[in-house]
């Protein structure tokens, strides 16, 4: 049995499974969670129909799988809400495409809205409480524009207590009153997470016109894997950090914080929270987490070293 598996069998989440939410889950179940399906509560959300083939096995995944076909909005609304369903179904959004700002981009037809449409929404706490689930360890938002907002729009002691926080804004103006990468920034500085992930997602700067008018339209449409790429918008992982905001942290939430890092391969924090969870609680397992996030680290440092090296021999010629 391994660590996490261990974690698991505790208590606390024998009465209260991980949570894991997905706004926006038409990619299929979130790979780092594939891990700790088996044990935990999966929540997606996805309301464009178009693309949720990969969702198909999810219930197989997981303890329990819930997949709400509306949509989740910051605030509770007052009835039906718009969808712009776009030529991409992951472009899809409440909000209205910048036509006019992504003229310039090669990828600017998969934003082109095919149709319009009005479905039922729900705040996220409100869809969560309807299936009887009153907290969540680990979100993550994939809006087209409004991650941040449904993250605030959760009550404070539902984010002082979670584990991970995924975000992925946009860097330019893809939609009209859109959270973008600084707003997610800014605002995460006053929350109770640290960043310890980047991934950039790029597309090719160049308009489709533009493209095919000097390409030609076979290689212009190859332009959008091929071509030389610049950031567009940026995945934002987010774990819980130490001891520094609001109330102290549960055992439960140490050891979800604990697992997510863990499974982020951030060690060095992993070693943190079971540090802070032995000065806080003092039980015998901390200490074994602590070992076992050592033994993660120098395994990691050991398959990073021959990069390491070659780099160094590198500049070195």
């Amino acid at each position: 049995m391994s660590m996490i598996d261990h974690v698991l069998r505790e208590p606390e989440f024998r009465n209260q499974p991980l949570v894991l939410v997905d706004i926006g889950a038409a990619g299929g179940v979130h790979r780092r969670w594939r891990r700790i399906a088996r044990q935990a509560i999966g929540v997606g959300f996805e309301p464009d129909a178009r693309d949720t083939a990969a969702l198909a096995g999810a219930t197989a995944r997981f303890h329990r799988w819930i997949l709400g076909r509306h949509l989740v909005t910051p605030q509770s609304p007052d009835g039906p809400q718009v969808l712009h369903l776009t030529r991409s179904p992951q472009c899809s959004s409440m909000l209205p495409p910048r036509s006019d700002r992504l003229a310039g981009w090669s990828f600017a037809d998969f934003f082109a809205v095919e149709q319009t449409v009005h479905l039922p929404a729900e705040s996220l706490t409100a869809a969560l409480a309807a299936h009887g689930v009153g907290y969540v360890d680990w979100l993550k938002c994939d809006t087209q524009g409004l991650d941040l907002a449904i993250y605030r729009s959760l009550p404070a002691a539902w984010r002082e207590q979670m584990a991970v926080v995924e975000f992925e804004p946009g860097l330019i103006d893809a939609y009209l009153g859109e959270d973008k990468v600084a707003d997610v920034l800014q605002a995460m500085q006053t929350e109770p997470f640290w960043l310890a992930d980047v991934t950039l997602g790029k597309a090719v700067k160049g308009s489709p016109e533009q493209l095919a008018a000097a390409l030609g339209p076979w290689a212009a449409r190859w332009t959008r894997r091929l071509g030389p790429a610049a950031p567009a918008w940026a995945n934002l992982c987010f774990v819980r950090e130490t001891g520094q905001f609001g109330p102290p942290a549960t055992r439960r939430t140490l050891l979800a914080a604990w697992i997510g890092a863990t499974l982020m391969g951030q060690h060095g924090h992993a070693l943190e929270l079971a540090a802070q969870g032995n000065r806080q609680f003092g039980d015998s397992l901390f200490p074994r987490l602590a070992h076992a996030s050592a033994f993660r680290l120098r395994a990691s440092m050991l398959c990073a070293l021959p990069g390491w090296l070659w780099r160094r021999l590198s500049r070195s010629g």
